[in-house]
């Protein structure tokens, strides 16, 4: 009984259509506004190419994210889970009020109430200070 399963186990693994003539397919990249150019897949790969020796396999991927994105990318991040509303809005009310360079909200629904009235006052008085204020909301009410 255990024969057939032997048997089974040897079977040859599907080809994964992964080229084995030596040659490569064309290297394609996209970005979040659509794929980017061959020449410009060229001249990423060339600048990471020309740096290579110096960057370790981290950086070598940073520098491929930066190309891609177009932008530096931002270390120290942080992420917190926050359980209600209370927590929510007290987190967002703070740190809009840091913000000294930029905020980019997006909210699915902005109530007419008071929540909405002191939200939409802090991000006008942000912009009023030259904070470039970038949001979205699906839905108001």
């Amino acid at each position: 009984m255990l024969w057939p399963l032997l048997v089974a186990a040897c079977a040859q693994l599907p080809d994964a259509g992964v080229p084995t003539d030596g040659g490569s397919a064309p290297v394609q990249i996209d970005s979040a506004r659509g794929s980017i150019s061959t020449r410009g897949v060229a001249a990423i790969l060339a600048g990471l190419k020309a740096r290579a020796g110096e960057l370790d396999i981290l950086e070598q991927h940073l520098a491929i994210e930066q190309a891609i994105v177009g932008s530096a990318l931002s270390a120290g991040n942080r992420v917190l889970l926050l359980q209600d509303g209370t927590a929510t809005y007290r987190a967002m009310f703070a740190a809009i009020a840091s913000a000294t360079d930029h905020i980019n909200l997006e909210s699915y629904i902005i109530e007419d109430d008071e929540i909405g009235a002191r939200l939409s006052e802090l991000l006008l008085n942000k912009r009023a200070q030259g904070v470039h204020v970038h949001a979205l909301s699906g839905k108001a009410r």
